[in-house]
């Protein structure tokens, strides 16, 4: 009996104290190690793509699906910074002290880049260029010190960390190319996650021209806010949610995940968002589908560039040996606009440009000179059916789609897998498939002992010894999960206790059930958060 028609979500085995022998990892001594592409997109929503139940046209990824593994139950960390954190380092963001939006890693740490590097590999890293290094990665002769090609976004010197566009340098951030500052040219000559694609192409045909081993990180923005996209990429949507509306949608993703076997035969459609009217009497509906139709024409530039990814590896005679994961750093973004941005004719752009910036319907996104997001109403819909949105520890803060393909190893092609798992296993995955063992020394800094446990059984369609217990406590917001149990509280609220078996939704709080049980799994979660360093863990 296959995952797919198990009807049990049963949870892990105890976590096991080492990484056990990876059978499909490389003989490192004929040099046949296997290239990993790690593919990460930006507030995307755990049903926005194709194979996740999404209506937004998503073909690369849906044939990654198609030929490999999907997790119904993989986490993230609800906010970008933390989330990247964990993912290069395989610790909990708490130890590498990335708390917040975004940060430095500290020496308790080595990243995935940094090891495999050593290790012999070729690495290159484009995009969201964050925590790829714990030297300073907001100085791009610290990142070339650990990547052979980069390019991607990078904190201006003595400006705080802001958000990114996909035409134009800002003044928050710039772009960066090997060690040197990029001039990124016209708006109308460039599109950031293509450029980024560009240069990521270019890194694996060097690679494997050379015959090397290599480490391809797309640490993608999109589809992060802002709302901006090519005109015909916006054209393709634009008819479609005009006529269909959040309500629809929601139902039909829903409906598309269960048949699939994502989710839960049985599970209701949650009610709307209390902010958001039904689509009947949205009071501004042209507007409301224009911006659904900019955040899904990002998603579906996002995928043809993976196709362009993908394509590489094919003509450079690669893909039988690459491991390709693809996941979202935390679920879609209810933010209404970015208030730090919001005052009218804001120069923005480093050419002095004045921004559009607001939640306006007079203000319609796409373009270059707005600053637009596409806030509750779609951010909604994205998440269908979890509940909660980034920065919360809710479901559809933290439950990401995860996509593992290799070919000649992941024979289960096409299924799902409903073991748990959490990006602090990527570093051990990576590490485990390439035969590199984890140092407890990294040049001159001390290294935690690691917290990530190899997803590669996973990949042979085996049950791994996963994790005893998970935890969140990011943005105020904290979480606990143990077996098919999970805790949960917002900023400032109490603890929620759900049956993650029974209503992935999280509709039935059982804690005024069970004080018991709420009692007994606290305890566990406080003796958790001290040994990640975050004290009584409120």
């Amino acid at each position: 009996m296959t995952e797919r028609t198990c009807s049990s979500w049963l949870w892990m085995l105890p976590v096991i104290a080492a990484l056990a022998p990876c059978a499909a990892a490389a003989d490192t001594a004929t040099g046949a190690r296997p290239n990993i592409v790690l593919i990460m997109a930006d507030d995307m929503g755990f049903s926005d793509i194709g194979c996740y139940g999404g209506e937004i046209r998503t073909p690369n990824l849906d044939r990654l699906a198609a030929g490999g593994l999907r997790f119904s139950q993989f986490y993230n960390v609800a906010v970008c910074g933390p989330t990247r954190a964990s993912l290069m380092t395989g610790l909990y963001n708490h130890q590498v002290g990335v708390l917040g939006w975004t940060g430095k890693l500290n020496h308790r740490c080595a990243t995935i880049v940094e090891l495999l590097h050593q290790a012999g590999y070729a690495t290159g890293a484009f995009d969201r260029l964050d925590m790829v290094t714990a030297d300073d990665w907001h100085d791009p002769q610290h990142i070339a010190r650990h990547t052979d090609r980069f390019f991607g976004g990078v904190p201006r010197p003595g400006v705080a960390p802001g958000p990114g566009h996909y035409f134009k340098d800002v003044q928050t951030m710039r772009m960066a190319l090997d060690g040197q500052w990029y001039d990124i040219g016209p708006a109308d000559s460039y599109y950031r996650t293509d450029r980024c694609t560009d240069f990521a192409v270019e890194f694996i045909e060097e690679a494997a021209a050379a015959g090397r081993p290599f480490f391809l990180y797309a640490g993608y923005l999109a589809p992060h806010w802002p709302l901006h996209a090519k005109p015909a990429d916006i054209a393709k949507y634009r008819p479609m949610y005009a006529e269909t509306g959040w309500d629809r949608l929601r139902a039909a993703r829903l409906r598309r995940l269960v048949e699939m076997g994502l989710i839960r035969p049985g599970t209701p459609l949650p009610p709307l968002d209390p902010r958001v009217p039904a689509w009947e009497n949205a009071e501004h509906p042209a507007w409301e589908a224009e911006r659904m139709a900019v955040y899904a024409a990002q998603v579906d530039n996002l995928d043809q560039n993976i196709g362009r990814l993908l394509d590489a590896l094919e003509r450079a005679g690669v893909a039988g040996n690459t491991l390709v994961l693809f996941l979202s750093d935390n679920g879609a973004s209810d933010q209404v606009w970015p208030r730090a941005l919001d005052r009218p004719g804001t120069p923005w752009r480093l050419d002095g440009t004045p921004t559009q910036v607001g939640n306006r319907p007079d203000i319609m996104p796409g373009g270059p000179d707005t600053f637009v997001t596409y806030g509750p109403p779609w951010a909604n819909v994205s998440n269908t059916p979890l509940r909660g949105y980034k920065a919360s520890c809710y479901e559809g803060g933290i439950a990401t789609p995860l996509i593992a393909w290799w070919p000649g190893v992941i024979e289960q092609k096409g299924e799902i897998t409903h073991q748990p798992g959490h990006v602090i296993d990527v570093m051990a995955t990576c590490l485990d498939v390439a035969g590199v063992p984890y140092p407890e020394r990294f040049q001159d800094r001390a290294l935690l002992p690691l917290e990530g446990i190899s997803l590669a059984p996973v990949f042979r369609g085996e049950r791994r010894e996963g994790h005893d217990v998970l935890g969140w406590n990011v943005a105020g917001s904290r979480a606990f999960r143990a077996g098919r149990w999970k805790l949960v509280a917002a900023r400032g609220g109490a603890w929620e206790l759900y049956d993650l078996e029974t209503d992935r939704t999280e509709r039935n709080n059982l804690a005024a059930e069970q004080p018991e049980r709420v009692k007994q799994l606290a305890e566990t979660y406080r003796r958790w958060a001290a040994g990640v360093g975050i004290g009584s863990g409120e």
